[in-house]
């Protein structure tokens, strides 16, 4: 049977690879069609001869081109660097404008709010993964559920086609939720330590600052390869027999069960969940995550069809752009847990006792206050082999309420009003204290015995 083989540019995922081949699937004298969005090709099985441009126009109207795939490191569309440096911009100055409001402050307020972002950014990554090539797994999923339901029932108007897809989505925050709570638990018997989840947030940035790079198209390598649903997965879930018929509790288990499917950001929010120890917010995060996909998994057979082109790609790289904003800031607080005093180099040492230190009899009384944003004051300084009362009165619920001073062996969650910590400190230097996640921090300042 004669073959014809074609270069496609822009595919990245398995679903570029159902939409394609099923744009090639419906032009005359085309059999069959193997697609494969890694290689950036498809190989047409023919019946006899086939007009290359009729190809060409089924290849745009599934949203690609004909044509060699990019494959630099770097791209070299201009089109690409200005999306992206417009929303580094706007998303530099709505940050800035932000702090300087107080937003920021009022959100660590909140007390819900535990790390950069907090949930916020749970809805935000899933806001990103549900439209990027990165659910490409999940997508490949919804895709054949629906497509089979599609098939089986033809006459049915669009709102009841979405069936398949309400039934998988129910079930994808349902069993995240669950499935969530049981990794809280888990976190919560590991009873991870601070440098732990230090450890923990910084593969969780890596990884987002993986896909944020790659939702932001700047490198067509990074951008290619998406995960492709395995054959085996496939025959196991019965999808690839024609005459099996479709179900609402196989569409609510598929849901459930790509908790377990390999997707960047599931994974990176799954290790957030981990490090809460909580099932109750871990059940949250995830849930909150499942249903920030839900739009863009919702969206395979609609509203897909609406953003596309333009509007879809500078919609990834704004998003793009945003995760690679909330890795930077997760690196830097793990970066001041795991190396702490990292940000008081060159500072200038002080040569008598602080303000917030008074003396009753031989022991020193150290007040700190932990506040929604930090602890104030956040440096103190004491004398060396001199007995020190630690006096922190915790007056808001933030990350800052996690506190963790290795040197001094302490590493707990703060009671509302006055928490009592006593050490006597042995060698002249710095203790350093931070976070949970290293957002806020402060340091002891411990000075030699003045003379007698």
């Amino acid at each position: 049977m004669p073959t014809i083989e074609l270069e496609i540019a822009g595919m990245t995922c398995r679903a570029c690879e159902v939409r394609v081949g099923k744009a090639l699937g419906g032009v005359p004298g085309v059999v069959g069609a193997r697609v494969s969005a890694r290689r950036g090709h498809a190989v047409l099985q023919t019946s006899g001869p086939v007009d290359r441009a009729r190809l060409a126009r089924a290849v745009r109207s599934a949203g690609y081109e004909l044509g060699a795939a990019e494959r630099a490191w770097l791209t070299r569309d201009r089109r690409v660097w200005r999306d992206v440096a417009l929303a580094t911009a706007v998303v530099t100055v709505l940050a800035l404008l932000a702090s300087a409001g107080g937003l920021i402050d009022a959100a660590a307020g909140a007390g819900g709010l535990v790390q950069s972002g907090g949930l916020a950014v749970v809805v935000v990554l899933g806001l990103a993964a549900g439209f990027s090539t990165c659910m490409a797994l999940v997508g490949g999923l919804v895709l054949a559920v629906s497509a089979r339901f599609a098939e089986q029932h033809p006459d049915l108007d669009a709102r009841r086609r979405l069936r398949p897809h309400l039934a998988f989505n129910a079930g994808r925050v349902g069993g995240f939720a669950v499935l969530g709570a049981v990794t809280g638990l888990l976190g919560g018997t590991l009873t991870l330590d601070p440098r732990a989840v230090a450890v923990l947030m910084v593969v969780v940035s890596v990884v987002m600052g993986a896909l944020g790079l790659r939702l932001t198209a700047v490198s067509p390598r990074l951008s290619t390869g998406g995960l492709a649903l395995p054959a085996g997965i496939a025959r196991a879930l019965r999808l690839d027999r024609p005459g099996d018929t479709y179900r609402d509790r196989t569409a609510v288990l598929l849901g459930a069960g790509s908790f377990f499917l390999p997707c960047g950001f599931t994974q990176a929010v799954q290790v957030y969940a981990l490090s809460t120890g909580s099932p109750g917010r871990a059940g949250l995060v995830m849930a909150l995550f499942a249903l920030g996909t839900t739009p863009g998994l919702l969206g395979l057979g609609g509203v897909t069809a609406v953003v596309r082109g333009a509007a879809a790609e500078r919609f990834l790289r704004v998003a793009g752009v945003v995760v690679l904003a909330f890795a930077a800031v997760n690196v830097h607080g793990a970066l001041t847990v795991l190396a702490p005093g990292i940000g008081t180099w060159g500072s200038a040492t002080p040569t008598t006792l602080s303000a917030n230190v008074t003396l009753d009899g031989d022991v020193q009384v150290l007040r700190t206050t932990q506040v929604a944003t930090g602890y104030e004051p956040a440096s103190a300084a004491v004398y060396v082999d001199r007995e020190v009362r630690w006096v922190i009165d915790s007056q808001a619920l933030s990350c800052a309420t996690s506190i963790s001073a290795p040197a001094l062996g302490i590493s707990q969650l703060l009671d509302l009003g006055e928490n009592v910590f006593t050490f006597t400190p042995t060698e002249v230097g710095t203790i350093s204290y931070t976070c949970a996640m290293g957002m806020y921090s402060g340091t002891i300042e411990v000075l030699p015995a003045p003379a007698a």
